[in-house]
């Protein structure tokens, strides 16, 4: 009987891992299929699970292929965790924050600006919060602001000059840009904050127009830049989810697999559990990051972003 449940388990255990992994290379159509996509990084952990059983119950058919989908799995997320080499640059410090409906704390968002960056976007940013972080001009007196009743306004702060950009009304959710000197920098950085529709309880449809039109528009904003691009946002999306990943071309880079940070868990932040679901994320073009960590922001439900990212340097 002991038998018969722990084989039973171990085939469950490996189906759900075979799911997942066949999840990351179809197009998320519908809630199911997102739903398996943001568990994939937990679903997959069942190959190895069936690999331990079905090897303890002697069954070697049944364990060669769980080891297969093992090596699968380990193949798709090894990468996240290997750091790439880092050339010689100009080190930048840039964060991305999700402001909940302008309910995070204005004081620890200046705190962590003023003490861990350079080089601020942020994403639902009310009229009434961009007041109370008024403070922030004091350090960062650059400022590209479009602020918003409700979750869509979007807003950067830079140390360095900086200059307005492009903002894309087609994402309601807010898309801006913005380009900022740098200092030692070779050429203009071109900054984008931007929040994508959300899945879940906003209409389905909203998400795949965003998180389908948005490489084309990162391709327009690459072949327009000057030099590096650095993307933060909310992208309601995760490194399992093939739209995801269809944002790393055109020389677009996921800075937590760069820096080889692994899974940077940001939402939700405002439970007692750790963070479940990488939503958040920063992109580079023609920079590297070296590190990338998350931050608890009080007052909101995702956890913030923090990059450490090399520019290429002006050359005497």
């Amino acid at each position: 009987m002991a038998r018969r449940i722990a084989t039973t388990l171990a085939v469950v255990a490996l189906v759900l891992a075979a799911v997942a992994f066949a999840v990351r290379f179809v197009p998320i159509v519908n809630r199911p299929l997102l739903v398996i996509a943001a568990l994939a990084p937990y679903l997959m952990l069942g190959a190895p699970v069936a690999v331990l059983v079905f090897a303890a119950l002697r069954r070697w058919g049944a364990t060669l292929l769980a080891v297969a989908l093992t090596a699968a799995v380990v193949a798709v997320q090894a990468p996240l965790y290997s750091a790439d080499d880092a050339p010689a640059g100009v080190t930048v410090r840039f964060a991305s924050v999700n402001l909940r409906y302008g309910e995070a704390d204005a004081t620890a968002v200046v705190t962590l600006a003023r003490e861990q960056v350079d080089v601020l976007a942020v994403q639902e940013l009310t009229p009434q919060l961009a007041e109370n972080l008024a403070e922030l001009g004091a350090d960062f007196p650059f400022q590209v602001l479009q602020p918003r009743d409700g979750p869509a306004g979007v807003g950067i702060w830079s140390r360095y000059p900086m200059r307005a950009g492009t903002s894309f009304d087609e994402f309601w959710l807010g898309l801006l840009t913005a380009r900022v000197r740098i200092p030692g920098a070779a050429a203009e950085t071109t900054v984008v904050t931007t929040h994508l529709s959300a899945p879940w309880p906003d209409p389905f449809e909203g998400w795949r127009q965003d998180v389908t039109r948005l490489p084309t528009v990162l391709q327009q904003i690459a072949a327009d830049a000057p030099g590096a691009v650095l993307v933060a946002g909310d992208l309601n999306s995760t490194p399992d989810m093939r739209e995801f990943r269809a944002l790393l071309r055109d020389g677009y880079h996921d800075a937590a697999e760069q820096a080889g940070a692994g899974l940077t868990r940001t939402h939700p932040a405002d439970i007692a559990v750790p963070p479940v679901f990488a939503v958040d994320h920063i992109l580079t073009r023609d920079a590297t990051a070296t590190s990338v960590r998350t931050v608890a922001v009080p007052g909101s439900d995702h956890r913030a972003l923090i990059a450490e990212i090399v520019l290429p340097e002006l050359l005497a």
